[in-house]
């Protein structure tokens, strides 16, 4: 058998529930991706529907809604901030596309937000504003095969307005940054068709509407305009705050995080007064400066703050394993005791406290390096115990968090690194304390003398 068991009275360290909860997300998780295919699918009918008659057909229709109220709830509903499910977000954002659409066949105007309250802000520039852009270009180049220049008309102006408005928003590098390119390119589109009808005589009966001065007064630009002018600025300023709201979240985190560094660092160092300090400057960071942030703003759960939970994560666990949960250890005889991802102050995602955990073997593995150089072999048989309870746990949980699969080889190889370490030290212990190494160079050294 192994002779790798500590003589510390340990509990093991038992995720299965945290695996269950993981299955059950994952497999929350593929029921919407599976919702997320039907609606595409039904948008797709409806859309080839609505080519075909403008009313579209009520089986498409009312597959389409029964699908959309799965996901959204009631269609008058605020939508809320936390991040939908899997991929539902396009689903959402293709169905407020086709929506954009069908009001621009009947209004020639663009679709207001408070008609779409069951989308984020972002859903509705992605498909109302950037992506019936290039379906106006598609239905312009239609109209123009039938030299429907009026038409073609109604739709540039529309993408022009649209661009216009566009333009004063600041999109940072992503999906609306590039999608916001492909309106440039549509308004592109829809002049070129206009041109081409003019000069072989589409204009001959009658001129279409043309672009709107951009001298025209605030008055009458509210007028004329064929977008929802206020609501968009409404949507400009939220969308500002959100980034300020970012910016203001990564600085402080560069704070929690580091202060979560230098507490491991301290510990290694057997400071203990200094970890303590810096690991309540970590806390207090996350629940006061950091926590109000992303609960005004889900979206910025995950980057930043998700790494300085993860780091957190790490630092708690190694001052637990030192120290013990009620912080009365000695440093030169570890508690090995290993926190639970219930036991902590802070609320952390089961990928934070996993990766945290993994994590913590790389520290465990240090602090063996050292009480090996000492021949302490009972923190070093510590050490061993504990990384190879944190694999064994993570090996039999039922469903694992895929980026927690890349720390699984790390953590093999701590554990085979701390077996080779207690290797050694047995044959240094069986030729009497000696280091086995530096005995050989002894005696190369009087062999050549």
């Amino acid at each position: 058998p192994i002779r790798y068991e500590s003589t510390h009275s340990v509990a093991n360290l038992d995720l299965s529930e945290l695996g269950q909860k993981i299955a059950k997300s994952e497999e929350s998780r593929n029921d919407a991706f599976q919702t997320g295919r039907e609606m595409k699918t039904a948008i797709l009918e409806a859309r080839y529907a609505l080519e075909k008659d403008a009313s579209g057909t009520s089986e498409s229709s009312d597959k389409l809604e029964k699908l959309f109220s799965s996901v959204v709830g009631s269609i008058s509903a605020d939508a809320d901030r936390t991040p939908r499910e899997a991929n539902l977000s396009y689903s959402i954002e293709d169905y407020v596309r086709l929506e954009a659409f069908k009001h621009f066949l009947s209004t020639a105007k663009l679709i207001s937000p408070s008609q779409c309250k069951y989308a984020t802000d972002e859903e509705y520039l992605a498909g109302a504003c950037m992506g019936m852009a290039q379906d106006l270009a598609r239905y312009g180049l239609g109209r123009a095969t039938e030299r429907d220049v009026h038409s073609v008309a109604l739709a540039r102006n529309l993408v022009d307005e649209i661009l216009d408005e566009l333009l004063q928003f600041d999109f940072r590098n992503g999906p609306l940054r590039r999608k916001y390119d492909g309106t440039k390119y549509a308004l592109k589109s829809l002049e070129t068709l206009l041109y081409e009808l003019s000069v072989t005589g589409g204009l001959a009966d009658g001129e279409p509407a043309k672009k709107k001065a951009r001298v025209e007064d605030d008055g009458d630009k509210e007028n004329t305009s064929l977008l929802p002018k206020a609501e968009l600025q409404a949507l400009r300023l939220r969308m500002e705050h959100r980034d300020e709201l970012r910016e203001k979240l990564i600085k402080k985190c560069r704070d929690g995080q580091k202060a979560a560094k230098q507490s491991i660092f301290a510990l290694h160092r057997n400071d203990r007064k200094r970890a303590d300090l810096l690991l309540g400057q970590c806390e207090t960071c996350i629940a006061e400066e950091l926590l109000p942030i992303v609960n005004e703003e889900p979206r910025l759960r995950y980057g930043s703050f998700a790494n300085v939970l993860e780091e957190y994560a790490e630092a708690k666990l190694f001052y637990v394993w030192l120290f013990g949960k009620n912080g009365d250890e000695e440093v030169d005889a570890p508690s090995g005791e290993l926190l639970g991802p219930q036991e902590f102050t802070v609320q952390l995602e089961p990928e934070e406290y996993l990766g945290g955990l993994c994590d913590l073997t790389g520290e465990v593995g240090r602090y063996a390096v050292q009480r090996g150089t000492a021949r302490d072999s009972d923190a070093v048989t510590l050490s061993l115990h504990s990384n190879r309870q944190i694999l064994v746990a993570l090996q039999v949980m039922q469903r694992v968090p895929g980026g927690i699969n890349k720390k699984m080889d790390q953590l093999r190889r701590s554990v085979e690194k701390l077996e080779r370490m207690l290797y050694e030290m047995s044959l240094s212990e069986a030729t009497g304390g000696r280091n086995v190494n530096a005995a050989s160079d002894d005696g190369a050294k009087q062999e050549e003398g």
